[in-house]
Protein backbone atom coordinates (compact mmCIF):
# COMPACT_ATOMS: atom_id res chain seq x y z
CA UNK A 1 0.00 0.00 0.00
CA UNK A 2 1.54 3.45 -0.88
CA UNK A 3 1.49 6.00 1.83
CA UNK A 4 0.64 8.59 -0.78
CA UNK A 5 -2.96 9.04 -1.53
CA UNK A 6 -2.15 10.85 -4.91
CA UNK A 7 0.12 7.93 -6.51
CA UNK A 8 -1.30 7.33 -9.86
CA UNK A 9 1.51 4.81 -10.73
CA UNK A 10 2.90 6.28 -14.24
CA UNK A 11 6.29 5.99 -13.68
CA UNK A 12 6.28 2.13 -13.07
CA UNK A 13 8.92 0.35 -14.92
CA UNK A 14 10.65 3.82 -15.75
CA UNK A 15 14.26 4.70 -14.29
CA UNK A 16 15.08 8.37 -14.67
CA UNK A 17 18.12 10.25 -15.03
CA UNK A 18 18.91 13.80 -14.79
CA UNK A 19 22.62 15.08 -15.74
CA UNK A 20 24.15 17.93 -17.53
CA UNK A 21 25.44 17.73 -21.28
CA UNK A 22 27.59 20.83 -22.22
CA UNK A 23 25.60 22.92 -19.99
CA UNK A 24 22.54 21.99 -21.18
CA UNK A 25 19.86 20.19 -18.21
CA UNK A 26 19.13 16.96 -19.54
CA UNK A 27 16.80 14.05 -18.95
CA UNK A 28 17.10 10.38 -19.65
CA UNK A 29 14.31 7.68 -18.94
CA UNK A 30 14.90 4.02 -19.37
CA UNK A 31 11.87 1.64 -19.17
CA UNK A 32 10.20 -1.25 -21.39
CA UNK A 33 13.64 -1.93 -23.13
CA UNK A 34 13.91 1.25 -24.54
CA UNK A 35 16.08 4.46 -23.75
CA UNK A 36 14.87 8.39 -23.89
CA UNK A 37 16.32 11.44 -23.23
CA UNK A 38 15.43 14.91 -23.97
CA UNK A 39 16.27 18.36 -22.44
CA UNK A 40 14.77 19.67 -19.76
CA UNK A 41 12.78 23.10 -20.46
CA UNK A 42 13.31 26.66 -19.24
CA UNK A 43 11.33 27.10 -16.32
CA UNK A 44 10.04 23.34 -16.14
CA UNK A 45 10.79 21.91 -12.81
CA UNK A 46 12.69 17.94 -13.26
CA UNK A 47 9.29 16.08 -12.34
CA UNK A 48 7.41 17.82 -15.21
CA UNK A 49 10.04 17.05 -17.63
CA UNK A 50 10.18 13.78 -17.00
CA UNK A 51 6.08 13.71 -16.92
CA UNK A 52 6.17 15.12 -20.27
CA UNK A 53 8.85 12.43 -21.70
CA UNK A 54 6.90 9.37 -20.35
CA UNK A 55 3.65 10.99 -21.40
CA UNK A 56 4.98 11.39 -25.31
CA UNK A 57 6.17 7.93 -25.18
CA UNK A 58 3.02 6.34 -23.80
CA UNK A 59 0.50 8.07 -26.42
CA UNK A 60 3.20 6.54 -29.01
CA UNK A 61 2.94 3.62 -27.99
CA UNK A 62 -0.63 3.41 -27.51
CA UNK A 63 -0.99 4.63 -31.14
CA UNK A 64 0.94 2.11 -32.35
CA UNK A 65 -0.65 -0.98 -30.68
CA UNK A 66 -3.61 0.40 -31.91
CA UNK A 67 -2.79 0.57 -35.09
CA UNK A 68 -1.49 -2.70 -35.39
CA UNK A 69 -4.70 -4.06 -33.95
CA UNK A 70 -6.76 -1.99 -36.29
CA UNK A 71 -4.11 -4.18 -39.00
CA UNK A 72 -5.16 -7.44 -37.55
CA UNK A 73 -8.66 -7.11 -37.53
CA UNK A 74 -8.60 -6.00 -41.08
CA UNK A 75 -6.87 -9.61 -42.37
CA UNK A 76 -8.93 -11.57 -39.89
CA UNK A 77 -12.40 -9.77 -41.72
CA UNK A 78 -11.09 -10.05 -45.14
Amino acid sequence: MYLNPFYLGWNKGWSFLFFLEGGIAKIEAKGFGISITTKVEKGESLLESADRLVSKEQRIRKSRYYSWVKSINKKTIN
